[in-house]
């Protein structure tokens, strides 16, 4: 299994030819962007869970899908911020400080 991982990582690394001599790694921007909106959304997922609960005359099938999706969305933003980690893990490993 190890050994199948260091190839993988092996082959993302290797130069083609065809990439830009000075190309900067994205993970620092993309990691910043996870953090920031893995906040807003846990924020708003809190926000409209409260709001259904508080005011249940209203509309309290929206303020539920709203709370739902904000939830999906800060899991998909957590869960980037694992692949980034290992990534830039990675890159460090191999050299490549981003």
């Amino acid at each position: 299994m190890a050994d199948r991982r260091s190839r993988a990582a092996a082959l993302r690394w290797r130069h083609t030819g065809e990439e830009p001599r000075w190309a900067r790694s994205d993970l620092p921007a993309r990691r910043l962007l996870a953090r920031v909106f893995a906040v807003l959304f846990v924020a708003g997922a809190a926000l409209f869970s409260f709001l259904a609960v508080v005011n249940p005359a209203a509309d309290v099938g929206f303020d539920v899908a709203t709370a739902v999706v904000c939830a999906v969305f800060a899991v998909v933003a957590v869960v980037d911020l694992f692949v980034i980690r290992r990534r830039m893990s990675e890159q460090r490993r191999w050299g490549r400080e981003p």
